[in-house]
């Protein structure tokens, strides 16, 4: 630290000048400079929180919502169409920052805003398979427990299976035999 009787040496250094164009640069500018570098810094991390917030808010309400279809006796297709839903609105504003100028190849507008939507979409994909597959083994748990339920309720009350007999074949049969005497007896 300087006392206001102490001067401070300048500095001085040797440079080459490599490009012709010349820029002059004054102390405020570079100042300037250096703030803006540190604001922009720090509004992509703040960017970044957000993208990751949004997905977080995005995954619980898709996961809030699909609970409640399933717990108010929503089966099928409904609750994969609702888990779909946050994975199409972050996929189409994703695609918002593609930019087609004069070309087929799309560009992008805001690479860090870009980058976050993808991995947001990507995040709510995998939390909506995850529903769909555990609403989809919900489904075979509730089919295969009727039947274990129906079985252990005769087991219990003690009601026997049918036996294997020809009861069909021989009804089918009368039921033919009794069609042609039908028809045998009219043209008489």
């Amino acid at each position: 630290m300087l006392t206001n009787n102490q001067k401070q040496t300048p500095i001085y250094f040797d440079a080459e000048i490599v490009d012709d164009s010349l820029q002059p640069v004054d102390g405020e500018q570079y100042d300037s400079e250096l703030l803006q570098q540190a604001i922009a810094e720090t509004d992509s991390s703040i960017t970044i929180i957000q993208g990751i917030a949004q997905g977080a808010f995005l995954a619980g309400l898709q996961i809030t919502s699909t609970q409640y279809l399933y717990l108010a006796g929503s089966i099928g297709l409904f609750p994969a169409v609702i888990a779909g839903l946050p994975v199409g609105a972050s996929l189409a504003a994703t695609l918002c920052y593609l930019r087609f100028h004069n070309s087929i190849i799309p560009q992008i507008s805001d690479r860090q805003k870009f980058g976050i939507g993808v991995i947001r979409s990507a995040t709510l994909a995998a939390s909506s398979w995850k529903l769909t597959g555990d609403a989809q083994d919900m489904d075979t748990i509730a089919r295969n427990s009727f039947y274990t339920v129906t079985e252990q309720v005769k087991a219990y009350e003690g009601i026997k299976k049918p036996k294997e007999t020809n009861y069909g074949l021989f009804l089918g049969l009368a039921a033919v035999i009794s069609v042609l005497i039908s028809f045998y007896w009219r043209k008489k």
